[in-house]
């Protein structure tokens, strides 16, 4: 017969002896408890590592590849297809890293990209380009694209990362801290960024590949990003008190961000401000940059409201 009171680590479900290791108000057995307990670099410090790091491969590849669009357009399509899919894993690996006190199931993180792709593919960009029809009236002035980016665009991605959270974890045992909401919004909004870089890629023939790689980068930090600050908001309207406009506002302000993202990245330059393709990505750069940081500041502090009863005790 089962003992009841027989405490599991809360990684790897092994039962675990007396006495316990505990951290945050969860069992860990002593393997997992010497990770959780390696020396942290810090939100930040990671943070500004990764940036740093991304923008460097970036800047080298851009570099590499600025000679080479003598290629044919199948192999500026396939090159391009893979540096879309690359910053997806990369930033995929780094969210996932930064919940240590329980990382979250990978089946679980899988099922949320993979839903946030399929709805941007089969829903989303078919709701924006064939029945919005965006294209063929927004850029009738700067204030009706800027509107359509955020109203439409926006919205419409932003609902797919709520969706793509509420079907596989709202609800589930393991969305059982704020930080996991930051996680799968950042895991819903990669699969986001996934599609329109692909579609980004194909439907212009590979572009450029030195710009384009900026931009795909970007992109997934972006969506990422907006993704992070609305599974942030979810979070709090589930395990706080919070009042009947709180998730609202979450997503009223990611939609926003995104859409403004959006517009400056993929509009600016297309509509009347003069802005060159350069300067378009590197104002895009500066909302995701932006929002990020904030993302990194709001992850610290779920961390740190995690561990606070144990803490206090």
């Amino acid at each position: 017969m089962a003992d009841p009171n027989q405490k599991f680590c809360c990684i790897c479900q092994e039962p675990v002896e007396p006495p316990y290791n505990l951290l945050g108000g969860r069992t860990y057995c002593a393997r997992h408890f010497a990770q959780v307990n390696k020396p942290h670099a810090g939100f930040w410090r990671s943070a500004a590592v990764m940036i740093l790091l991304m923008g460097l491969v970036s800047g080298v590849i851009a570099f590499l590849v600025r000679d080479v669009q003598n290629l044919s357009h199948n192999a500026l399509i396939v090159i391009g297809i893979i540096l879309a899919l690359v910053p997806t894993a990369v930033w995929l690996y780094y969210f996932y890293r930064q919940d240590r006190l329980e990382p979250e199931p990978k089946e679980r993180i899988g099922s949320v990209l993979l839903t946030a792709m399929i709805l941007t593919d089969f829903i989303g960009l078919r709701v924006i380009n064939d029945w919005f029809n965006v294209s063929s009236w927004a850029s009738y002035n700067n204030w009706t694209s800027l509107g359509a980016s955020i109203l439409i665009n926006g919205f419409i991605y932003t609902a797919i990362v709520y969706l793509s959270i509420r079907i596989w974890v709202y609800a589930t045992p393991e969305y059982d801290e704020r930080m996991d909401g930051i996680i799968y919004g950042t895991v819903a909004g990669l699969g986001v960024a996934t599609m329109l870089n692909l579609h980004y890629i194909i439907d212009n023939q590979g572009v450029a590949l030195a710009p384009g790689i900026i931009n795909v980068v970007t992109t997934a930090l972006a969506q990422a990003s907006f993704g992070g600050v609305l599974g942030y908001f979810m979070a709090q309207a589930k395990f706080e008190h919070k009042p009947v406009w709180w998730l609202p506002l979450g997503v009223v302000i990611a939609a926003s961000l995104n859409g403004i993202f959006s517009w400056l990245i993929n509009e600016v330059s297309a509509n009347g401000l003069n802005v060159e393709p350069w300067r378009s990505l590197a104002l895009g750069l500066a909302v995701a940059l932006l929002t990020f940081g904030a993302l990194v500041y709001l992850m610290q502090r779920a961390h740190a409201f995690t561990l606070r009863p144990a803490k206090s005790g």
